[in-house]
This record gives structure tokens, sequence and C-alpha cells, in this order.
């Protein structure tokens, strides 16, 4: 479980999450909107451990966290099956099992053909899938995804989408994603929030209406 209590991060004189509080436990399924920034990358980071807030409280009980960028953050020196299977190694798995399991996710996000690609051959909407399955493959019990499919035409984002949402109900791990395009968020989360002047200034279920935030 994530649990935030008054939190605060602050870049030089600029105050970016000011007072927040929030709490994300398994099968949660959320979402961050918000305009360019909001704090939204800020969220993140603390939630894959990578930032530490000013004051306030953050707590983060998951056990194996991965995160999703915008623009992967690939080995430019394996291929993309590497690229799956490397971290698979590091999570434990035998030799091949860790390469079935690379193969399956690749054929998964369409990119079986790629396998012996690098990743200076990938196109951009390529490689963005390929971090997308690495972020599922190791199985986390805590998903994060910072503007998972913009790179991605609109069949293809409804494909992962889908693809996403049924293994995170399959494997019951919490889901946490940030995007400045709040309809990209329907087939993916239950809940959303927006962040605007470094709060949370409202939170909904699906089905309500959104309200357009600041650009």
């Amino acid at each position: 479980m994530i649990e935030a209590n008054e939190v605060c991060v602050r870049y030089g004189q600029s105050l970016v999450l000011t007072g927040l509080s929030l709490k994300l436990q398994a099968r949660d399924r959320v979402g961050i909107v918000g305009g360019s920034g909001a704090g939204k990358s800020t969220l993140l980071r603390m939630a894959a451990g990578l930032q530490q807030p000013d004051s306030g409280t953050w707590t983060n009980s998951f056990k194996r966290t991965s995160l999703a960028f915008q623009q992967p953050t690939l080995l430019p020196w394996r291929n993309a099956l590497d690229n799956l299977v490397i971290p698979l190694l590091a999570c434990g798995l035998e030799p091949m099992r860790a390469r079935q399991q690379a193969y399956q996710w690749l054929e998964r996000v369409g990119l079986k053909d790629s396998a012996a690609c690098w990743p200076s051959q990938l196109s951009g909407g390529m490689a963005q899938r390929l971090g997308f399955a690495r972020a599922l493959a190791v199985e986390p019990d805590l998903l994060l995804l910072d503007e998972p499919f913009s790179a991605l035409d609109p069949q293809l984002r409804k494909s992962l989408a889908d693809l996403c949402r049924q293994w995170v109900e399959h494997s019951g791990a919490a889901l946490l994603v940030v995007t400045h395009h709040p309809q990209e968020l329907a087939p993916l989360v239950e809940r959303r929030f927006m962040l605007a002047d470094g709060q949370a200034q409202w939170q909904d279920a699906f089905g309500d209406p959104l309200t357009q935030f600041p650009p």
C-alpha cells in the first residue's frame, strides 16, 4: 500500500506538491491527470522510490514496483528480446523460462518479429511497446505508467490498454497512471484525480463528467 499524508515537494523556490494526501492499495486502478508542471511526474517518481518528499510522510509497502516511462530507457547494446530477458533474470527466473516468458510478452505487444532488433532500429511506438511489455513481464505488485501510449495509434492504444487492464485484474496488482489526456484513462482505471496547484483538486469515478483542467 502507498499512503501519503500532507506531502510537499519543492524545486528551488517552486512548490510543486503542497499538502498532498492519497492512498493506493492492491487492486486499485487510479489515474492522475493534470497540466504540464502540475506534479504528475514527481508523484510517479515518489511512487517508484526515486524521490522523497521535502515534508509530510510517504510510505510504500509494495514489494515489487515496475515503471514504464513515456520515453523507454532501453539497453541500446541489447536486442529487444534481451531487454525483456535481463530483468526477468534479475527477478530470479531460470534462463530458459526467462526467454520463453520474454517471447510471450513480445507476441502480446505485437513485437514477436522484432525480437532480434536493436533499440535503434525500433520506431518510437515500438520502443514504447517494448518498455510497456518489460514493465508487466516482471509481474510487479505496483505498476506505474507515465504517458504509456503517447506514441501509439488509436488501435494499438486500445489493444494495449485492454491487455493492461486484464493483466492488472488477473494479477491483483495496483496501477497508477499519469497522463495529460483524460480520455486515455477510461479503459484503464476506476478512479482518477486531477493535480493542480500542487494538490489533488478533485477525485471521481468513471461515468462522472470530467472537468477541463488547465493546460
